[in-house]
């Protein structure tokens, strides 16, 4: 399938979306700032400092914002004005791999998050191939799923379904979140597929490497 290219983001490397009622929210990897984006034409409607590192995933639910920290392998929770309100270990952090070199090991962390409601809220972990519900009251996990693919990334919760970015396939996976069952696929042919939400029936995705954000229709 073929992307519409909306815009280029503002910042150096946008990989992590999440769609607002009145902006999108994008956090950028190359600089650790939180965006929220006019839909129209990407300019900046906020911008917010973090103090996450390299980060790759974005969620907005109970009052807060919520940051997938990928290289320290934590989840942020700040407040509206960017700042931190708390801390988390990301889910399977235990098991995820290291990158980077023998001297200088890297351990990453969670990608694509998504929050459902006060109880329940998804975060994607591309090391450790699982996506893991937590109770965001408590940051425990209450179930998780396989991944397909190899570099699951950006995700979304719409009518039921799970719908999961692929980086390295540029496939969108469509799945039961009960048990990962795939339903359906959708092949972006570039670019590269990172962050990834969903806004009036258009699946809109972030590429890091481009800085273009893109929407495709969501299949019925």
């Amino acid at each position: 399938m073929q992307a519409e290219v909306r815009w280029i983001h503002p910042g150096p490397q946008p990989n992590g979306l999440q769609s607002d009622s009145d902006g999108l929210w994008a956090i950028d990897q190359g600089n650790d700032h939180l965006y929220k984006l006019a839909y129209s034409d990407g300019s900046i409607l906020e911008d917010l400092d973090t103090e996450t590192s390299k980060s790759s995933g974005v969620t907005k639910g109970g009052g807060y914002l919520w940051v997938a920290s990928t290289y320290s392998a934590e989840l942020y929770q700040l407040n509206l004005d960017g700042s931190t309100e708390a801390v988390f270990d990301t889910p399977g952090k235990g098991v995820v791999t290291q990158y980077g070199s023998s001297e200088n090991p890297q351990i990453t962390g969670a990608h694509g998050m998504e929050w459902v409601d006060a109880n329940n809220m998804w975060v994607a972990v591309p090391p450790a191939q699982q996506v893991f519900l937590l109770d965001p009251t408590t940051m425990k996990v209450k179930h998780s799923i396989p991944t397909p693919g190899v570099r699951p990334h950006g995700l979304f919760i719409d009518d039921g379904n799970m719908w999961l970015a692929d980086t390295q396939e540029c496939k969108i996976y469509k799945m039961n979140p009960e048990n990962g069952e795939i339903q359906g696929e959708i092949h972006i042919s570039e670019p590269e597929i990172h962050g990834m939400t969903i806004y009036q029936g258009d699946i809109w995705f972030c590429c890091a490497e481009t800085r273009k954000v893109c929407t495709v229709k969501l299949p019925h």
